[in-house]
């Protein structure tokens, strides 16, 4: 076999040919009886794309500067090992022809060659000892060559033995395409729709994503973005059609994603379904009817229209979004905090929340506006509810010292509001008048989204005091690069992993807490400072903060109340102590807590069991015991 300093010489070259482009390295003598070394013959292939198609390779073609890289695998040797051709950059010149400055022989010694293509070309490649590669999608898909660049196209074909004819190799789709379609709702004019230009953005979804070349899967999503569609409206069949975008395969959240429609100046909005399914090589049909008179646009999922794979047809079903938040609709299933949206920005946030002052304690409905640099101004809540409270007291004022973590409270005067206004400003209000400029919003739940290889997890989310805590606890058997975490069967000194209970409860070891590869982006394991602040604000009742059902430690004790008022969601899942005990479970709950320098466990954990209303200590066990995790957003 040549070695890899001798591979290239030459000039490569693909000619395109109709649909399909072929790649013709350097010259094969075609002398009658010339016998050819294997070492001599160049390396070449023609390439189609699988299904007939207009995405990237537009109008089924190459434009000119399109670039693609190839990767050769000598005989069983995988990506990860020494590759005999890496990344070799071809460029599609205006004469058709896709130039390189370096070609690849067959391995003289008649040893198979497994290829990788791809579109679009990165020059970075695939790092020596790995698989994989960061591969995006534009957020100006609107602009062509953004749009083209954002279509990931993988080809590959295993044993290739040497040969003068040209390899057939096949790309396919690896993301997810969703069209675009306006209809007019009854009343509406499509000429007059057509007139006035509407555009759109799609939010909610992640932007890039690790491709691994090996697994041939996806994981390690990161930068959730805006995307603006390509392409131009057109009148079809009584319908506007022409926008579509490509998007990363992923999981859609019920309720998360969303697409903004503007048109004469006013804005709509249309919820994405909870049965879309962003699968590779799909392509899916977004219908959406258009009334002028409503605010959220009802909208249609059709299947399969000719060109990707797919054939499933989907409906959904849409409300009407007005210029203000009705909070009787809000369920607070998912999560105890809403944004309120506004044109894809967040323009407030309403929290179920706990409310503890001199005079009184209750579960309240708080409406909050944004600060200029995007985040939660805590300082000039508006209840909008007092939960279980009766009569004018209502509209109280919540501001939040964010140094002492102090409320100060005053008293409303209101009865029940159910509408929460957002005005231009960004102030929050209860009440409008006809000179207020109101701005139409909707109210999506806030989640925590964490990534972790190819799974998204969805946790919701509680505000208790100044705190955002997860309201459940953390369930992940991957550390967030997307590595196995090891499930373990018990705990011994030094051991990193995790274990479940038969309910699967998740409890993690010390190593795993303290690793720094376990907890999503922004959030953390608390430590006594946050534990006490929780505890000070709810006066130390343990009763707020327990939640489902708790059994006795002995038969003749009582157990304590769980009225779980604060949200937080605490269930006895037990812990492990060594092996599982079953004893724990139903019993007791604990959670991780660093020490005030965030560096080391303490020597304490969290802790609450069923026979006392007290928020108390117990020894952390660092090499004997695993607990649950329990984050708090810093």
């Amino acid at each position: 076999m040549k070695t890899c300093h001798n591979l290239f010489v030459g000039v490569g070259f693909f000619i395109l040919c109709c649909t399909m482009f072929t790649a013709c390295v350097n010259h094969i003598s075609e002398e009658e009886g010339e016998i050819i070394n294997n070492g001599d013959i160049p390396l070449k292939f023609v390439a189609d794309i699988h299904e007939i198609m207009n995405t990237r390779v537009v109008n089924n073609s190459f434009g000119e500067k399109d670039e693609v890289g190839l990767f050769a695998l000598a005989g069983t040797t995988t990506m990860q090992e020494e590759r005999y051709a890496d990344n070799l950059h071809f460029v599609r010149s205006s004469t058709g022809e896709f130039v390189s400055d370096e070609s690849v022989y067959y391995p003289d010694d008649g040893v198979t060659l497994n290829l990788i293509s791809y579109y679009p070309y990165q020059n970075s490649g695939v790092a020596m000892g790995e698989s994989s590669m960061q591969v995006t999608v534009a957020t100006t898909q609107d602009k062509l060559d953004d749009y083209s660049h954002s279509d990931f196209l993988v080809a590959s074909k295993k044993e290739v033995l040497a040969s003068k004819d040209a390899v057939a190799l096949t790309y396919n789709h690896q993301f997810f395409r969703m069209k675009i379609v306006l209809v007019p709702g009854e009343g509406e004019n499509i000429e007059e729709i057509l007139s006035v230009k509407p555009t759109l953005s799609v939010s909610g979804f992640y932007t890039k994503t690790i491709y691994d070349f090996q697994k041939k899967t996806f994981s390690a999503y990161s930068e959730e973005k805006d995307i603006t569609p390509a392409g131009e409206w057109e009148i079809k069949d009584g319908r506007l059609v022409g926008k579509e975008l490509i998007l990363i395969p992923q999981e859609a959240t019920v309720g998360y994603q969303y697409i903004t429609l503007e048109a004469a100046g006013k804005l709509y909005t249309s919820l994405l379904p909870s049965t879309l399914q962003l699968e590779s090589g799909k392509q899916r049909e977004l219908e959406i009817t258009f009334v002028s008179a409503e605010d959220i646009l009802m909208s249609k999922v059709n299947g399969e229209i000719g060109d990707w794979d797919g054939t499933e047809v989907d409906h959904t079903e849409s409300g009407i979004l007005h210029k203000y938040i009705d909070v009787s609709k809000l369920t607070f299933e998912k999560s105890n905090v809403y944004k309120v949206i506004h044109s894809g920005k967040q323009v407030a946030e309403i929290c179920k929340e706990y409310l503890v002052t001199p005079d009184f304690s209750s579960q309240a409905i708080v409406a909050y506006p944004m600060k200029e640099d995007g985040s939660v101004n805590l300082s000039q809540g508006i209840v909008a509810q007092l939960l279980g409270k009766s009569g004018k007291v209502n509209g109280g004022s919540v501001s939040w010292n964010m140094e002492d973590h102090s409320l100060t409270y005053v008293d409303g005067t209101l009865l029940a509001r159910n509408n929460v206004y957002v005005l231009a400003d960004g102030a929050i209000s209860l009440s409008v008048t006809l000179a207020d400029d109101v701005l139409p919003v909707l109210a999506l739940e806030d989640v925590v989204r964490d990534v972790r290889g190819g799974v998204i997890h969805n946790y919701p989310l509680v505000k208790i005091g100044t705190q955002y805590w997860m309201r459940s606890n953390l369930e992940a058997s991957l550390y967030v690069n997307g590595d196995a975490l090891p499930k373990l069967n018990q705990v011994t000194a030094n051991i990193a992993g995790y274990l479940q209970s038969t309910t699967e409860h998740y409890f993690y070891t010390a190593n795993v807490a303290l690793s720094g590869r376990i907890l999503p982006t922004h959030w953390s394991i608390p430590n006594w400072e946050d534990w006490n602040i929780l505890k000070d604000y709810l006066k130390g009742e343990a009763s707020l903060l327990k939640s489902g059902i708790w059994l006795s430690l002995k038969t003749e004790e009582q157990v304590q109340p769980a009225t779980n008022l604060s949200g937080f969601n605490g269930i006895p899942v037990g812990m492990y102590v060594g092996a599982f005990q079953a004893d724990y479970e139903n019993k007791h709950l604990a959670y991780w807590t660093l020490d005030n320098t965030n560096a080391t466990i303490d020597t304490k954990v969290f802790y609450m069991k069923s026979d006392t209303n007290i928020i108390e200590e117990s020894n952390a066990g660092i090499d004997t015991k695993a607990f649950a995790i329990r984050c708090i957003r810093k």
